[in-house]
């Protein structure tokens, strides 16, 4: 019995023996230059349970492993999950080397150099559209930041933040919100400076119906880029949405006490008054064609009974319509103000300058109004007179409106195009002032400039 003991006992010390010669092969063979056979060596000793935990062995993996890398043409055959296999062995080698014998290479070098190559792989991964490979290899860079103690990696822009931001993209893009709030959550922890960040995960929640959240993202959004147009807009958007944009009327006034000259609040409040007014002139319209209907049926009916009926609707219709011409009148002269404020503030502010074009043009249409509603009984002579001063005020709103439109035009002029995204918001902006320039120029009764204004216009189509 003791016999047979002794000769397990060997056996068990020759096993050992024969992973620790592996080691050895392993670096023979590195140094010789027989990469294939060292690779299989090393691969030997790192899954045998007496050499698993050897840092020796896990320092001439890596070492092989960096050789394959940086010769990828000479050994192609060997370099299958090369970027996998590279970092998990640096950290293996950092994990056992509890002497620091080999700190100089494994954990100063190679590991950062695996976080270079990772980066680079999860680029490619992002760009072939494998987005969760792509989220695999910058957890890989991710793991390696804390070992980085001379920055390398955030020389290169590879900070905590700047990864996190490349995965917060991949796992937007394959539509995978778990994670993208779990990356954008860390950005936002880490104060990343971008407003876009906040943005994105607002869209979220939206598109998982959770609007009480998404409105708390942006309030905190908004206290740290309170004059941030997207997040405006997108707030603007959720309250009109839940028909609450008194609300952000409130919110943005509050805001203005605080900076009375902020141009980008000034300008979305003036918008949203501009669209109060639009709203409550469809309104006034809407009573005053009922009040015609209702009036053409009093005026036909026989019966006192629903004479009388038809003629109380009219005079409701009536009352609603002039409230409804009343409000609108006022929102559009707080809008006009805003806008006015703005411009003067940001002289150019050609969103806000085509808006006050807009607006006033819109004066016109009243002037319009009332001209068509002269009445037919009259003499010439007196038709003339009562003509001639609106006809007056018509010419003096359109041109202030040409005026307006013509400063958004010279703004619009001066953009630049190098670039096809800046082209086509050029492009945009001339197409839509030309075309204002060249109704006021119809209205004014100007053919010829009409015309010309016209022609103009297509060359940015």
């Amino acid at each position: 019995m003791k016999k047979l003991m002794l000769l397990a006992l060997l056996a068990i010390s020759l096993g050992a023996f024969a992973q620790t010669n592996r080691v050895n092969d392993a670096a023979i063979y590195l140094r010789n230059g027989e990469i294939e056979e060292a690779k299989k060596a090393a691969e030997e000793a790192i899954a045998h349970p007496d050499t698993k935990a050897d840092v020796k062995a896990w320092y001439y993996y890596v070492s092989i492993l960096d050789t394959i890398i940086k010769n990828p043409a000479a050994y192609s055959n060997l370099a299958e999950n090369i970027n996998e296999k590279f970092y998990g062995a640096c950290l293996n080698c950092v994990k056992y080397d509890a002497k620091n014998r080999y700190e100089y290479y494994c954990k100063e070098q190679a590991l950062i150099n695996s976080a270079f190559l990772s980066f680079n792989a999860g680029i490619a991964a992002y760009d072939a559209k494998d987005f969760n490979k792509a989220i695999e290899y910058y957890q890989m860079v991710l793991d390696v930041v804390p070992y980085d103690k001379n920055e390398d990696l955030k020389k290169n822009n590879l900070s905590e933040k700047n990864i996190y931001l490349y995965m917060a993209y991949a796992a937007v893009q394959s539509n995978n919100n778990a994670k993208a709030k779990i990356y954008l959550g860390k950005l936002i922890q880490m104060n990343y400076d971008d407003h876009l960040i906040f943005l994105q995960m607002v869209n979220i929640h939206l598109e998982e119906g959770d609007t009480t959240k998404a409105l708390g993202v942006l309030e905190d959004a908004r206290k740290r880029y309170p004059s941030e147009k997207d997040l405006i807009n997108q707030e603007l958007n959720i309250y009109l949405a839940m028909g609450k944009q008194d609300l952000l009327v409130d919110k943005i006034t509050a805001a203005l006490e605080l900076n009375p000259e902020d141009a980008t609040l000034l300008y979305v409040r003036g918008n949203i008054f501009d669209n109060f007014s639009n709203d409550f002139n469809k309104k006034y319209k809407n009573q005053r064609d009922s009040v015609s209907i209702w009036k053409r049926k009093a005026n036909i009916e026989k019966v006192p009974g629903k004479k009388t009926i038809y003629l109380t609707n009219a005079a409701n219709c009536q009352k609603k319509a002039d409230d409804f011409f009343k409000t609108n009148k006022e929102y559009a002269l707080k809008a006009e103000a805003d806008y006015k404020k703005v411009v003067e503030l940001n002289p150019d502010y050609i969103d806000a300058f085509y808006n006050l074009g807009a607006l006033t043009n819109n004066k016109s249409t009243e002037i319009v109004e009332k001209i068509n509603n002269l009445p037919n009984n009259i003499s010439q002579a007196e038709y003339d007179k009562r003509l001639a001063p609106l006809k007056k005020e018509q010419t003096e709103i359109l041109n202030q409106a040409l005026a307006y439109f013509k400063q958004a035009l010279v703004i619009a002029e001066a953009k630049p195009e190098d670039k096809e995204a800046a082209k086509k918001e050029k492009y945009a902006y001339m197409r839509d002032i030309l075309y204002s320039i060249q109704q006021v120029y119809a209205n004014l009764g100007d053919e010829k400039k009409t015309m010309d204004t016209m022609n103009r216009r297509k060359e940015f189509e």
